[in-house]
């Protein structure tokens, strides 16, 4: 039983190593590394395809330092691993035979060849990796048999989809944080407008509370002509006053519709805008909140 446990336990770490990483190089490429299980060229290149990747095709010395000192930074020393590249099946042993990068199809122009690299021993080295041997991940060529490691990459046109997702979400971002900025200066404006009003209706009250009180107090000493005098003149203040406060509540109202109108059309345009970015077609839209 405890054989089985150890057996089970040594089975389940081997999966867990063979699982490929992920590692962002410092130019901003991504790469799918897998040196635990071992494939040949061949096998490589449709691993990397199965994941919509390819086999990493090295054509600048930039690019090619990045990925060094990203290698660097994962293993003590030089590892196998298979890149994308291949001579075509040259049988030829002349070191300046071409070599194409499989998945462009362009002629290797950039080469990182290790010393007395690309040999073609025994006329059977057509595909390009990266060698152990090597001082500084310096590339040669080797059996397309071979079982060893490799380094996918995205796909051109993923890498250039992923960076145009990433320009798009920047602009929902910027016109959306546009959008509640504005809104927030529009509603601090209307606040401040509406406490004024608040005011002033709360001052017209007080108004309207003391003179009821003087009035009170005249019609306790009055007679009767003063009285009716004094209720002509109660009910014409009342009047109006009242009709200021409806005045005030109604300007209040306004003010909130104002702002919940302006803002429902800064988001329709908003969402237009976003739907622009994401693929609609009406550029007024975009150039409005730019």
């Amino acid at each position: 039983m405890a054989v089985s446990k150890y057996f089970l336990a040594v089975l389940f770490v081997g999966v867990a190593l063979a699982e490929p990483q992920w590692y962002n190089s410092r130019d901003g490429r991504r790469y799918l590394i897998d040196a635990e299980q071992k494939y040949n060229w061949l096998s490589a290149q449709q691993a990397c395809s199965r994941r919509n990747l390819q086999l990493v095709e090295i054509k600048s010395a930039a690019k090619n330092e990045a990925l060094v000192e990203t290698l660097s930074s994962i293993f003590k020393r030089p590892i196998n691993l298979w890149l994308g590249a291949n001579d075509e099946f040259n049988p030829t042993q002349d070191p300046r035979r071409p070599f194409y990068w499989s998945s462009s199809g362009k002629r290797m122009d950039f080469t990182n060849w290790s010393e007395g690299s690309p040999a073609n021993t025994n006329s059977n080295e057509h595909c390009v990796h990266i060698c152990a041997k090597s001082q500084n991940y310096e590339w040669s060529d080797l059996a397309c048999t071979e079982q060893i490691g490799l380094i996918c990459e995205e796909q051109p046109q993923y890498n250039t989809h992923r960076q145009s997702l990433q320009e798009k979400g920047q602009k929902v971002v910027d016109i959306t944080r546009k959008l509640f900025g504005s809104q927030q200066h529009e509603q601090k404006k209307s606040m401040e407008k509406l406490t004024r009003l608040i005011g002033q209706v709360v001052k017209k009250n007080n108004e309207i509370e003391r003179y009821l009180e003087k009035i009170e107090s005249n019609m306790a000493q009055s007679n009767d002509r003063t009285v009716e005098l004094r209720n002509k003149e109660l009910r014409s203040y009342v009047e109006a006053a009242l009709k200021t406060v409806r005045e005030l509540d109604q300007e209040m109202q306004d003010v909130a519709q104002q702002m919940y109108t302006k803002f429902s059309k800064d988001f329709n345009d908003v969402q237009k805008t976003i739907e622009y970015i994401m693929g609609n077609k009406n550029e007024q839209q975009d150039a409005a909140w730019k």
